[in-house]
């Protein structure tokens, strides 16, 4: 009996009929392909089903390929298609596949839940061609903490000259965190540093007067004493939202300012976290760095949403 999935051409080699595949007892997700239906719905079981149609020589790449890696997704990022490089002189035409025809030399490929995919370094470049500074920033802020990339600097040394997109990774480099622990914890960084604002400390250890440990925290402002956080669906648990209630009772006991933001803060575009940061760094409100960051943000798939309704206002 043949272990799911298989082809067409397997199945019949086999002995198992056309008739027979079209039994409830096995589905095609993919033409050509054939599983059980209650086979996984994840990410890595369908790439693994679709490789039985693919060529030898294609490698899932871009998108997908950050997926895999589990990589922080831009915004609401498509699952489909999924994305696949293939030699230039190959033609695949398939509805559920975004093909890309290009050259990939050894050094771009490695294996990847027993799939073909791009390197970290061959996936960020593909992407800066693509997609938006901040998406690249948050993608490259995971590859770089999952070390699919050993650093900014070794980006920068290795990505090619002249590749479409280069300028944009040459930027994202420039402004990504491996300390950064979440894809929001990253643009919230983004709203402070992309309007050219001293830079704060991500995953900052705060200590009392004595040395002894309070807390570590998202971000620690350039001033030393202000402190920015994330804080996720998960801290409107009332338990949750008890301790962190406490804890910023604490911090602040000890001389420390504590702004916590939701993602309701940031996707309304950020512009009173520029306006706490410029007024905990003790600066005069300048409108050229809000236009800065607001104009990097209606380009990413974060900001495209507000946009869209700007419009239709």
């Amino acid at each position: 009996m043949l272990e799911a999935p298989f082809t067409r051409q397997q199945a019949l080699h086999a002995g198992i009929t056309l008739a027979q595949l079209r039994h409830p007892r096995w589905m095609s997700r993919f033409r050509g392909v054939y599983e059980k239906p209650d086979a996984n719905a994840d990410l890595v079981t369908i790439c693994q089903a679709l490789s039985l149609a693919l060529p030898d020589d294609a490698v899932f790449s871009g998108l997908t390929a950050a997926a895999l890696r589990g990589w922080w997704m831009p915004h609401r990022a498509p699952e489909r298609p999924l994305h696949v490089t293939v030699p230039p002189y190959r033609l695949l035409e398939r509805n559920d596949v975004r093909c890309i025809r290009s050259a990939l030399s050894p050094d771009d490929v490695e294996e990847v839940a027993g799939l073909r995919v791009t390197t970290g370094l061959r996936t960020l470049q593909d992407l800066a061609a693509q997609w938006s500074l901040i998406d690249l920033v948050v993608m490259a802020d995971s590859a770089l903490r999952q070390r699919d990339c050993q650093s900014a600097k070794w980006v920068l040394e290795n990505c090619v000259p002249g590749r479409r997109g280069v300028r944009t990774l040459r930027r994202t480099m420039s402004l990504t965190d491996a300390r950064s622990e979440s894809a929001m914890e990253t643009v919230l960084r983004l709203t402070l540093v992309i309007p050219g604002l001293p830079p704060p400390e991500p995953q900052a250890i705060l200590r009392d007067q004595w040395g002894g440990w309070l807390a570590r925290v998202d971000l620690l402002g350039a001033d030393g004493m202000s402190v920015f956080e994330f804080d996720g669906a998960n801290h409107d648990e009332p338990e949750r939202h008890a301790e962190d209630t406490s804890r910023w009772r604490m911090l602040h006991r000890h001389g420390f300012q504590v702004y916590p933001y939701t993602k309701r803060d940031i996707f309304s575009g950020g512009l009173q976290i520029i306006d706490d940061y410029e007024t905990a760094l003790g600066l005069s409100p300048d409108p050229n760095r809000a236009q800065a960051w607001l104009r990097e943000w209606e380009r990413s798939s974060f900001g495209r949403r507000r946009s869209a309704l700007r419009r239709r206002d």
